[in-house]
């Protein structure tokens, strides 16, 4: 006969002690295996995606993909690189609504947008960045030199090794002109529609990078304030790649330095002198230690003029300015040789 067994002041009749004994063996071991994962979670150290190039300032359309591209820069064991992606994304996809987010399709062979998964866009993407990444360190090449590569193709980081190991703007264009040419494309003006990728491509996508160590916002930024910056930096954003173009001042000229930075600040409602030397005498004069995100850094002696200040850029924090120069407009190192040999100060308008 079974036992009877009381369980909160019921009569149960327990038929089988066997199979009893057995399910509470049982729950306890899942018991502790739960438990056990629990700690284990717990214990896990937590995945490194700190960003070694800078922090993704892109809009809310782009930066909702973060959580997709941290699962694959993950999964391939890259993921400090996961800003650096968001920044491309954003290159590659600007307002378009295609699901194609890393534009992923022609680099698989197939043609344009025909993946509309962003799930498999990524994965594609992330292993494209991966494999010029790893080839790129391997090469010895910069890693502007890998970021363009994502554009043109492992192709370009063969041909910047063997041309000093450093992109530039003059070997993006004249390995876009050779491509072009081995194609049969006619290439003769870099806005050709038959161009092989874009020699600008590095340069817009780090201008969608703010530099690591600089936090937006919290006494970070110049007294101009953090809405103001985003405002100017956002406007300077849309030029990224243009040409310098000595007296110009508004997107239908292009920019020298000083229009560039008097355009800018006016779309935040700063007004501004136009030259660099009527800029710097109507700006404060600061040090280096008190130079924030949004401050000015002022050159001389940059070309013949009577003029003591010839160059001005937007300081961008961790040693970085937006400026328009020979180069182009985009984020610049103010730490190179040059750039310190011409290097005056930083000044302050506060607004």
């Amino acid at each position: 006969m079974a036992a009877p067994v009381a369980v909160k002041g019921t009569i149960f009749v327990v038929k089988n002690w066997k199979q009893i004994t057995i399910g509470v063996v049982f729950s306890l071991i899942l018991m502790a295996g739960l438990l056990a994962g629990i700690q284990s979670s717990q214990q896990k150290p937590s995945v490194n995606n700190t960003s070694p190039i800078g922090t993704a300032n892109v809009p809310p359309h782009i930066a909702q993909w973060k959580g997709l591209v941290l699962e694959y820069t993950t999964k391939y064991g890259i993921p400090e690189y996961t800003d650096i992606l968001l920044a491309i994304i954003y290159q590659e996809l600007g307002s378009s609504q295609t699901l194609d987010i890393m534009q992923s399709s022609e680099s698989a062979g197939l043609p344009p947008n025909a993946i509309q998964d962003p799930v498999m866009s990524v994965n594609l993407g992330v292993q494209h960045f991966k494999s010029v990444l790893e080839q790129g360190q391997k090469d010895g090449v910069d890693f502007a030199t890998i970021v363009q590569s994502y554009n043109f193709g492992s192709g370009y980081l063969n041909y910047v090794a063997s041309h000093g190991g450093k992109h530039s703007i003059e070997l993006a264009q004249a390995f876009s002109l050779s491509q072009s040419g081995k194609l049969g494309w006619s290439c003769s003006d870099w806005r050709a529609p038959y161009c092989y990728g874009d020699f600008t491509y590095e340069q817009k996508v780090m201008a969608n990078l703010m530099p690591s160590g600089m936090a937006v916002g919290g006494g970070d930024v110049s007294p101009l304030g953090e809405q103001v910056f985003n405002e100017i930096i956002s406007e300077a954003q849309k030029y990224v790649g243009w040409p310098y173009v000595w007296g110009g001042a508004n997107p239908n000229t292009g920019f020298d330095c000083s229009g560039f930075i008097q355009w800018t600040f006016a779309q935040a409602g700063i007004k501004l002198s136009r030259t660099a030397q009527e800029q710097y005498d109507e700006s404060s004069k600061i040090s280096p230690a008190e130079a924030r995100p949004g401050d000015f850094v002022f050159y001389t002696n940059t070309y013949e003029t009577d003029k003591y200040i010839t160059h001005i850029g937007i300081y961008m924090g961790n040693g970085k300015m937006f400026d328009s120069n020979s180069s182009g407009i985009g984020i610049h190192n103010i730490k190179i040789p040059y750039w310190q040999s011409h290097l005056v100060g930083f000044g302050r308008v506060i607004h």
